[in-house]
């Protein structure tokens, strides 16, 4: 358990005790840290209520707002739950708030929630093509989702960081915030240790230990991947009750990535799932790693130093590739817990040789 430093704390009501909150599927308080080269709170990507502060890259300190309160990333202060969207869940937000809003589906971005202002809650849906911007509040094209950044957790006004292109950098601004690169000159990079712009390169390979190897770009398109073969075998979706035209299809090189096939033949435009997740393609769409298996590089886009091999008898180091036993002990690797273990986990990888 890391120390927790004391601190003159700033937000507007005080969380009463300090604590490692357990990180959710998704970015974590470190990875918010780690793009941010100065100090100050960040909302927790596992609990709306929660926060951290980040100081020299690295997170010191961590707690949770009161009951009836969520933490309010951009203000950096706790606020009333009945007026301020929770970050993390739309139900906990239409549970709270006091009058009618429309918030994003934070786990389907083709998708909004209309809160009645009563507790109760319903969806709509974009449509072909169509994504849900919650800065706007309005459906606009695909397929980028405009909620999935990192600057939905940091303070408004700030430079950090892109964890999914080291060396580009967003400017965050009331929770969005789009990938930018320091000019228009490959040479130019951002370091986000400094938060300025430099000729050198501080990226040395993968700076997240994700795996992900930068052969496609968020839209880039295919002429072949919403073939006929590849449309029929994706899962046909259902979005409130009722089946949709559009399929999302594997880009059969990646465990993370996929395409959007607006119909059979159609141009594919390329997406990945959010930091955490990888694309199970025959439920067409993003889960936990550990719910299936995968057959490509199961290092992509998990923030993982470590990922179990097939039957959890060992493990990837994914910063290398390389592969090494767990102690004849402990013979099984956790990846969800990253230990070896002794009781063999029910994760899908470990039911698979």
């Amino acid at each position: 358990m890391m120390t927790v430093l004391a601190f003159n704390v700033r937000i507007c009501v005080v969380a009463a005790c300090l604590f490692l909150a357990s990180q959710a599927i998704g970015y974590t308080m470190d990875d918010l840290c780690k793009q941010w080269s100065g100090a100050g709170y960040i909302g927790n990507p596992s609990d709306c209520r929660g926060w951290g502060y980040c100081l020299n890259q690295q997170t010191v300190s961590w707690g949770t707002c009161k009951t009836g309160l969520v933490f309010n990333a951009q203000t950096a202060c706790c606020e009333n739950a009945t007026i301020t969207p929770c970050s993390t869940s739309a139900v906990q937000t239409c549970s709270a708030i006091s009058s009618p809003i429309y918030v994003p589906n934070l786990l389907n971005c083709t998708e909004y929630a209309h809160c009645d202002g009563k507790g109760k809650i319903a969806y709509g849906d974009c449509g072909n093509g169509g994504v849900y911007s919650e800065a706007t509040g309005k459906c606009q094209w695909g397929p980028a989702c405009p909620q999935d950044n990192i600057c939905r957790f940091m303070q408004s006004n700030i430079f950090v960081g892109d964890p999914n292109k080291c060396g580009s950098y967003m400017n965050c601004i009331n929770g969005y915030g789009s990938s930018t690169a320091c000019t228009s000159s490959p040479n130019i990079y951002y370091n986000a240790a400094t938060g300025k712009c430099q000729s050198t390169n501080p990226c040395t390979g993968d700076n997240t230990n994700s795996g992900d190897s930068g052969q496609f770009t968020v839209g880039q398109t295919s002429n072949t991947a919403c073939n006929a073969t590849n449309f029929k075998n994706a899962q046909t979706l259902t979005v409130d009750d009722k089946e949709v035209t559009y399929k999302y299809v594997t880009d059969s090189e990646t465990c993370y990535g996929y395409y959007y096939c607006a119909d059979e033949g159609a141009t594919g435009y390329w997406n990945q799932c959010p930091t955490g997740t990888q694309f199970n393609n025959a439920l067409g769409k993003c889960v936990s790693p550990a719910s299936f298996v995968c057959t490509h590089n199961r290092c992509g886009n998990v923030n993982n130093k470590f990922m179990a091999v097939e039957g959890c008898l060992g493990y990837t180091i994914c910063s290398s590739g390389a592969t090494n036993d767990c102690p004849s002990t402990s013979k099984y690797y956790d990846e969800v817990n990253n230990i070896c273990t002794s009781t063999e986990p029910k994760y899908a990888i470990c039911k698979s040789s």
